[in-house]
């Protein structure tokens, strides 16, 4: 299976596991010397391989890229180890962290996998000029950035683990939820 492939695989994968709604999220992977992102509006239902928009590292980012297309972008500038990047709206993780500014799992793998996360706030009016440079340098740090009422981007050295980071977060959350309700 090609990266593009791959890219598509998981996009459509976090829609069927309510990770994100119908046209959602977004998800890229990086190229040699560029990114494979999707486009801006992309439907996760029926997306196709032919929908992924090309970004070059060097150029301005094409208009039907992604609304986030600037954070992939600064992400993979920022952090040469990471492959892929994949943002989903996690709904139990977004519901504990609107009143918070850091999520502490309380189960094993969410202590192991990623202690204590802290959650990333920004008006919505500031979005596209400050969120790139704070999810990137979270992403230094974090297998995982929180965008308080947004959600997570997850960032890894391939498809797989970035959408194991997304799935073991909103785990994670769903046992805090459910342990705050006993």
């Amino acid at each position: 299976m090609t990266k593009e492939q791959q890219l598509v695989f998981y996009y459509q994968l976090l829609r069927q596991h309510s990770l994100n709604d119908s046209h959602s999220g977004n998800g890229s992977v990086r190229l040699s010397d560029s990114f494979v992102v999707t486009k801006t509006g992309a439907c996760a239902d029926t997306i196709q391989q032919s929908e992924l928009v090309s970004c070059h590292f060097d150029r301005p980012l094409p208009e039907n890229a992604s609304l986030d297309a600037s954070i992939h972008k600064l992400i993979y500038q920022s952090n040469s180890q990471y492959e892929a990047v994949l943002h989903a709206h996690n709904p139990y993780t977004i519901a504990i962290t609107l009143q918070c500014d850091t999520l502490s799992p309380v189960d094993f793998e969410g202590k192991l996998y990623f202690g204590d996360l802290p959650v990333i706030q920004c008006k919505a009016d500031q979005y596209l000029e400050v969120m790139p440079q704070r999810v990137a340098d979270c992403l230094k740090q974090h297998p995982v950035a929180i965008v308080q009422s947004h959600g997570v981007y997850a960032s890894a050295e391939n498809l797989e683990l970035a959408y194991k980071w997304l799935c073991s977060l909103e785990q994670s959350a769903k046992i805090y939820y459910l342990s705050k309700q006993v």
